[in-house]
């Protein structure tokens, strides 16, 4: 979704400084004057899209972020269920070893 964005701001951005370009290419002004207007309208795209650049890379590193903390909040339960699952696991082990050994004292002392 976020690759999705990026290449339609990029797309409206690159579509706008041509768009531009083309508009002042044609306007009926002496060529220094349309000089000038091409750089003004070069540099302010390019502020356009290192700003937007900025953004989107804000925003992108903002939902790593988010989703980093969601991966080891994950992981952190995952293994304090499976450390609690152990131990009734371990109980239950010892118990069933607990009855076992009175069996075999029974058998033991049966002969």
């Amino acid at each position: 979704m976020c690759n999705n964005a990026g290449k339609t701001v990029v797309s409206f951005l690159v579509g706008a400084m041509l768009g531009a370009g083309m508009g002042i290419l044609f306007a009926p002004d002496e060529g220094t004057k349309t000089r000038k207007k091409i750089k003004k309208s070069f540099d302010d795209t390019s502020d356009n899209i290192k700003h937007s650049v900025e953004d989107f890379s804000k925003s992108l590193k903002a939902k790593v972020k988010e989703l980093k903390g969601s991966l080891e909040e994950n992981i952190e339960t995952l293994f304090s269920h499976s450390s609690y699952k152990a131990d009734e696991a371990i109980e239950v082990l010892e118990k069933k070893l607990e009855e076992l050994k009175k069996e075999a004292a029974k058998l033991q002392n049966e002969k």
